[in-house]
């Protein structure tokens, strides 16, 4: 529970001496509305060379805090959640990058600048990034996550880690569930180019958790396990609603 802790502490506005905004990666992430262009070229590419399907736009909230969560096939995942997000309400969703991935992986860091991401430490708790995130929320931004902390290797929904389920209990704002579709055929692990692959995004409806200081680790499966199968459902209509327009 050591990163429950951090998190909370964290959520109280502790540490903000160790924050350093001049130096990589813990400079301040960008203005939350990009110049208007960005995400004019975004949607081009999506829905220009990915014929890219946006679905329940309406249930991305147009203001205020909330916590963007989907599965995670592809680097082009993060670029699709802002393309929607863009479309929508002209908002950004910052999402954490590997750090080590982000300075070895030209694609991906070109990716990630676009899209405003924050680069984290992976598999050791990186409390500055943490505290940035936290800071985004509580200024009304919104923050995305994948709770897989990976991309599929396989194509298929992989099991969650507790992140996403900690990060709304211990912060009470909104979850909006979102499942991709695609991400995997147009731009796989290890591949080089996008393919010209029909991808597609499907909303849910927010989903609301009390604030709890100190969850118990079976709140906090419930609450993993109820976004996932909100995640995967959504991707299995998003994937149903593909194939019946590829088959019109």
């Amino acid at each position: 529970m050591d990163r429950l802790n951090l998190l909370y502490n964290t959520f109280c506005n502790a540490g903000k001496e160790l924050i350093d905004p001049s130096t990589f990666p813990y400079r301040e992430v960008g203005p939350d509305t990009k110049k208007w262009w960005i995400g004019l070229l975004n949607n081009l590419f999506l829905k220009g060379y990915l014929a890219a399907e946006y679905h329940n736009l309406e249930n991305l909230p147009e203001y205020g805090p909330g916590i963007v969560a989907a599965n995670h096939f592809s680097h082009l995942d993060g670029l699709l959640i802002n393309g929607a997000s863009a479309y929508r309400a002209r908002r950004e969703v910052v999402f954490f990058a590997a750090k080590d991935v982000y300075e070895n992986n030209m694609v991906f860091k070109t990716m990630c600048n676009i899209v405003n991401c924050i680069p984290v430490k992976r598999n050791q708790t990186d409390r500055v990034s943490l505290l940035k995130a936290i800071r985004l929320l509580k200024k009304g931004k919104l923050f995305g996550i994948f709770p897989e902390g990976q991309r599929s290797r396989n194509g298929k929904i992989a099991e969650a880690k507790d992140g996403v389920a900690i990060l709304a209990l211990a912060t009470g704002y909104p979850v909006i569930p979102m499942g991709i579709d695609g991400t995997y055929e147009a731009l796989p692990r290890k591949a080089k180019l996008v393919k010209p692959v029909k991808v597609s995004l499907k909303i849910g409806e927010a989903l609301f958790y009390n604030k709890v200081k100190k969850p118990s680790q079976s709140q906090i499966a419930q609450v993993r396990d109820e976004i996932m199968y909100e995640i995967k459902n959504l991707r299995n209509e998003a994937f149903d609603w593909k194939e019946n327009r590829l088959a019109a």
